[in-house]
């Protein structure tokens, strides 16, 4: 009897130093906050003046040879745009939308719209996050588009990702995008 309850003891000890290291092994999993993965980013911009003059540009494969075939945002002189801009990753199996996930994570985004020197428009983001003061801070899935005279060259548009250190600036953080999209105003 006790060579019995001697065997079915040591048979424990291997199992309980298991299931104990794969307990420990759990807690230590660290959380990660990885960049967002885009593929396809795409603006859309209305005519505030005419609601039916609706502008869409997008950029494909931008984790490849970027397809900018349909990237062109041809606009109006003198006009007033509302934007929105969408981003989805098609690598995965449905399509993920990842503007719903930067929009679940506001405090850590922040878009950046650039126009090259000579493009005679203006960008502002329209929508804030919830960040505490000194905050809240613009984002950029909304902006306004406000374009001057007749002129060329591209819009260049990055994401950044900033966890725990957005401050209102593009200087923190790395980028989740960074595509330039070709602009022509009539």
């Amino acid at each position: 009897m006790i060579h019995v309850l001697k065997k079915s003891f040591l048979l424990l000890i291997p199992v309980g130093l298991l299931l104990g290291s794969c307990n420990k092994d759990e807690q230590t999993v660290a959380p990660t906050d990885d960049n967002e993965a885009i593929t396809t980013a795409t603006l859309t911009l209305t005519n505030k003046a005419l609601p039916g003059d609706i502008v869409t540009a997008t950029v494909e494969n931008l984790n490849t040879t970027a397809d900018f075939s349909k990237a062109t945002l041809t606009l109006t002189a003198n006009a007033t745009y509302s934007g929105v801009v969408s981003l989805l990753d098609k690598t995965k199996t449905p399509t993920l939308d990842a503007t719903e996930e930067i929009r679940e994570k506001l405090n850590e985004h922040l878009f950046v719209y650039t126009p090259s020197t000579g493009l005679n428009l203006t960008v502002t983001n329209t929508d804030k996050d919830t960040n505490p003061s000194p905050g809240p801070y613009s984002v950029g899935l909304t902006f306004e588009v406000v374009t001057k005279a007749a002129s060329t060259g591209t819009l260049n548009v990055v994401l950044r990702h900033q966890p725990n250190v957005k401050n209102g600036t593009a200087a923190p953080g790395s980028s989740d995008l960074d595509t330039k999209f070709p602009v022509v105003i009539k």
